[in-house]
């Protein structure tokens, strides 16, 4: 399971490498670190993370405002501003630029977790705002191409394409992934499904959804992925192979 990937975009050194090291240990994957413009907007496109924690002032400019805006008009992931200004004009500009989290130095390490935890989910809520109730009733996250699980006391991201079905376990979700991996969802399937790109993946099945994308046969009675059998209900087929007509 991949871990979620931050990009810290600081020009004090010794906070980058405090913030560092308190992200790690906290089970994050830090993609980057730089304290100049340039080289923030190079991280960001070759290293792809999920969220950035973006000093406000870089240098004697406000080029962290300048760093925000870029993310969103380029691969549009949450953020999370960090400053030691806290007046009304710093906050008047920020605002401006709709941050995921504000953070006031210094900051602790419960202060970084608590911020990335509610800027993911602030994030994926935005994202979805036409079914609000969807992401207030749990805690699973779907933020670019990715979805976020809530495993104890972290987010752990797993890829949407590296998903091949989906099946219940009770009132659960079993996530079965590329390699064996499995992922246990606290919520029924039919919930989970109604998350899931609908284009993507479809019901097979009352207890099956599968990604398409995996699909490697189908006949009358079943779909095959990875040499698994999924059964296949007579009410599914044909919806599952006009979807399948549509991709080629």
């Amino acid at each position: 399971m991949a871990k979620v990937k931050i990009l810290i975009v600081e020009d004090e050194l010794i906070v980058a490498e405090d913030m560092r090291e308190m992200l790690e240990s906290l089970g994050y994957e830090i993609s980057g670190v730089t304290g100049e413009l340039q080289e923030a907007k190079r991280l960001l496109a070759a290293t792809k993370p999920d969220i950035a924690m973006v000093d406000i002032t870089l240098g004697k400019q406000q080029d962290g405002l300048n760093f925000a805006q870029h993310i969103l008009e380029s691969i549009n992931i949450p953020f999370v501003f960090c400053t030691s200004h806290a007046d009304r004009g710093t906050v008047d500009k920020a605002k401006l630029l709709h941050p995921h989290g504000y953070l006031v130095k210094p900051f602790e390490q419960r202060d970084l977790f608590s911020a990335i935890e509610v800027a993911l989910s602030n994030f994926s809520f935005s994202r979805n705002a036409d079914d609000p109730v969807q992401e207030a009733d749990n805690e699973n996250l779907i933020v670019k191409d990715s979805l976020f699980i809530k495993e104890g006391h972290l987010y752990v991201k797993v890829k949407l394409e590296d998903i091949l079905w989906l099946s219940p376990d009770g009132n659960y979700t079993t996530i079965n992934e590329e390699n064996g991996k499995r992922h246990l969802v606290r919520m029924p399937l039919k919930d989970f499904h109604n998350q899931m790109p609908q284009d993507k993946f479809f019901r097979t099945h009352r207890s099956y959804v599968v990604n398409i994308d995996k699909v490697d046969a189908i006949n009358n009675h079943n779909v095959f992925i990875e040499k698994q059998e999924i059964p296949l209900g007579k009410s599914f087929r044909d919806d599952l192979l006009a979807k399948l007509k549509k991709m080629n």
